[in-house]
Order: structure tokens, then C-alpha cells, then sequence
């Protein structure tokens, strides 16, 4: 098992997060997301928060993170926890890091009364689907889907007003 340190985030560690996240993206062969520093302690934070981080350390460096959410399953009739993301820098991959963030991402949901986690993995991560594999996660026989932009905003425009 990793020799890795696993705590809560802070504010100040949004520029390291936002700069993994980047990496997360490259890795995926995806531009840089717009989640920046800013954009972490505005949601990660205070009155607009929308998501929870932990961090996993060696020797005093952030070397991964996982970004989650709360959430509910009417399927299963109980709450759990959404993995937003999770990101363990190449060099520490294989070393138990994941497996520890995703041990302690499992506490916090048993924590909050939660008895399921969920996530996504883009189909051409073969690491993250491997890694997904051996901590025995189950896949899913589902399509995702995305509104956003343009057609976000024209199906709420369509909707009359509930005043």
C-alpha cells in the first residue's frame, strides 16, 4: 500500500488541483478544462460549494486528488457519493495512491450514510479501466449524456416560468 498521506483539501491547494486536472485532460487527449484555481475554492468553498476534494501526499507534495459529490439513487432507494474525478500523477500510478484515495473516498461515503459511489471513465483511459477492474468496480451498460451551451439554455427558455 502507498506510503501516501490522504487528507481534505483546502483553498490554497486550488492552483495544484486545477494544474492535475489539466494533466487529467492531456492524459485523456483533451484540451485543459476552464477549472482553475478560482473556480476551485468558488465551488469547492463557502456559500457556492458544489463539491468535496481529497488529496493524496508523499512526502508533503499533492501527487493525486479526487473531487466528489454528494447524490442519490432512487434505483437503490439510497444516498452515495459521485466521483467527479480522480487523478494520481504518472509517476506515482501503481504505487497504491488511487487505491488509497478511493479507500478513503469509501469511508467518507459510509460516513454520510451512503452505500454506493459512481463515476465515469472516458472508454480510450485503458489505465483507468484497468486501475477500475482490480479495486473490482462494475461497469455499467449505459449511454451517458450532456446537455450544455446552446442547447442547455434553449430547452430553459422553453419551459414557462414556475412564479
Amino acid at each position: 500500500m502507498s506510503g501516501c498521506q490522504i487528507r481534505p483539501a483546502v483553498p490554497s491547494d486550488g492552483q495544484r488541483v486545477a494544474e492535475m486536472a489539466a494533466a487529467l485532460s492531456a492524459h485523456e487527449g483533451e484540451p485543459p478544462p476552464p477549472f482553475d484555481a478560482d473556480s476551485f475554492r468558488r465551488y469547492g468553498f463557502g456559500a457556492e460549494r458544489r463539491f468535496d476534494t481529497i488529496l493524496a501526499e508523499d512526502q508533503g507534495r499533492i501527487i493525486g486528488y479526487v473531487l466528489f459529490c454528494d447524490s442519490f439513487h432512487v434505483g437503490v432507494g439510497t444516498p452515495g457519493l459521485h466521483m467527479i474525478d480522480l487523478f494520481v500523477e504518472p509517476a506515482h500510478r501503481r504505487s497504491g495512491a488511487g487505491r488509497s484515495l478511493v479507500g478513503a473516498l469509501s469511508r467518507i461515503c459510509l460516513e454520510r450514510g451512503g452505500t454506493w459511489i459512481t463515476w465515469q471513465c472516458q472508454p480510450g483511459n485503458v489505465e483507468a479501466l484497468e486501475f477500475y477492474d482490480r479495486i473490482k468496480g462494475r461497469r455499467f451498460a449505459a449511454a451517458n449524456f450532456e446537455l450544455t451551451g446552446d442547447a442547455l439554455g434553449a430547452i430553459a427558455d422553453a419551459v414557462p416560468g414556475t412564479d
